[in-house]
């Protein structure tokens, strides 16, 4: 039955995220209903904040996730990796996380009631975003999000992205007054909604603001659809005008930064990519941005290999948190994580209107759904490529900045 639900659910989920969040004008903020602005910004994850589950994988009942990794060799013999110290090089990540709430955070969404940490923030969160620990101080706002019954229920009353979205920007605002005050490096990250959230805060932030574009070190959206002008490039339809896509056309070009990485990852292995909806923009003058973070990190060409980073049922709680996770099987190691050098590769791949990272090797742990592909597992499958793209880019930032 999960097999079966967990998929339609999270179809109704991403399927208004795959059209970039500029194809459609921002709704007025009084338009969000009975909600009203958070008083102050609520954090999931924050630098200096007691029991950060970023840093300890504390969950709300007190349960300790391990944070260490199971490395599994391609012969099959394995060893036990710590976990990555936090450390601080100078830049900070900022990120939405996707649609993991059945229900609404708070369940009763009137006036300012604030969201409170709940397991599947926390799952999420550390799924995604642990590999990045030692490489950016980490701020993760909780965020009023659209949960999956009000995509049920759309046919009554639209979901309400508006709220979530402005809790995303006002958490932003806190950060950058209070903790970047303009002199670090940042690098906005999300996920299917939380990439599209993140999208719309690029636009409006930091798109054609060059005080702002300075200090931008990256920015991942993963999971939801960024428009390019098709062949490449931006025009008056891109999501951006003036954010570039990440490109590093050989190993002699510098890795970049300041620049936009995007993809939606399928095993699509030669079937028809139409069905494939993260994949396909409907304008027949744009595409949906695909950058491999493998490819920047080497500059080589075609299938490369990539390095996975998945969570265990350690990590999901002896997989109470398994609806998260789809028909994902999660590895049973004692360690939070399992990483699997050596088994699977990407290349970005175009055909029939469709654009998508192509993953090869990922068969024993997730199907690929023939609509959304391989979602769940978008940031776990190159964790290990975008956690060495985090700091190879915040070197090029730095160098770029003497620093």
């Amino acid at each position: 039955m999960r097999r079966l639900i967990v998929p339609l659910l999270a179809l109704l989920c991403v399927l208004p995220l795959s059209t970039p969040a500029a194809a459609s004008p921002a709704p007025d903020v009084e338009a969000r209903g009975l909600t009203t602005p958070l008083t102050r910004p609520v954090w999931l994850c924050k630098p200096g904040q007691a029991d950060n589950p970023c840093l300890t994988g504390r969950y709300p009942d007190g349960y300790h996730a391990p944070l260490d990794t199971t490395v599994v060799r391609p012969d099959g013999s394995t060893a036990v990796q710590p976990p990555a110290p936090a450390g601080d090089p100078g830049v900070d990540c900022f990120y939405a996380y996707p649609t993991v709430n059945l229900l609404s955070n708070p369940i009763l969404l009137l006036g300012a009631n604030p969201p409170y940490v709940r397991d599947p923030e926390v799952a999420v969160t550390l799924t995604q975003l642990r590999a990045l620990a030692g490489h950016c101080r980490l701020f993760v706002p909780l965020y009023r999000q659209a949960p999956l019954t009000s995509y049920l229920l759309s046919i009554l009353a639209p979901p309400d992205f508006e709220t979530g979205y402005q809790d995303v920007k006002q958490a932003f605002a806190e950060y950058w007054a209070t903790e970047n005050q303009g002199r670090r490096g940042v690098i906005v990250l999300g996920h299917s909604q939380g990439a599209a959230a993140a999208a719309r805060l690029l636009q409006e932030e930091f798109d054609g603001v060059p005080a702002r574009t300075d200090k931008l070190v990256g920015a991942y959206l993963v999971g939801t659809g960024v428009r390019v002008a098709l062949g490449g490039g931006n025009d008056a339809g891109s999501t951006f005008r003036h954010l570039p896509a990440c490109t590093r056309p050989s190993p002699a070009a510098p890795v970049p930064s300041g620049c936009v990485v995007a993809y939606a990852s399928y095993d699509l292995d030669g079937a028809d990519p139409r069905d494939a909806v993260l994949a396909k923009d409907p304008d027949a003058g744009h595409e949906m941005l695909c950058v491999n973070p493998a490819q920047l990190l080497t500059g080589g060409q075609g299938r490369l290999p990539i390095r996975p980073w998945l969570p265990t049922r350690k990590l999901t709680k002896g997989g109470s948190l398994d609806l998260l996770m789809g028909d994902y099987q999660a590895p049973d190691y004692p360690t939070g994580f399992a990483a699997y050098p050596g088994r699977m590769s990407a290349e970005c791949v175009r055909d029939r209107g469709a654009t998508w990272l192509e993953i090869d090797g990922n068969e024993p742990f997730k199907s690929s759904h023939a609509q959304l592909g391989l979602h769940v597992l978008d940031y776990s499958l190159p964790a290990g490529d975008l956690a060495d793209l985090l700091g190879a880019q915040t070197a090029a930032w730095r160098q770029r900045h003497g620093g």
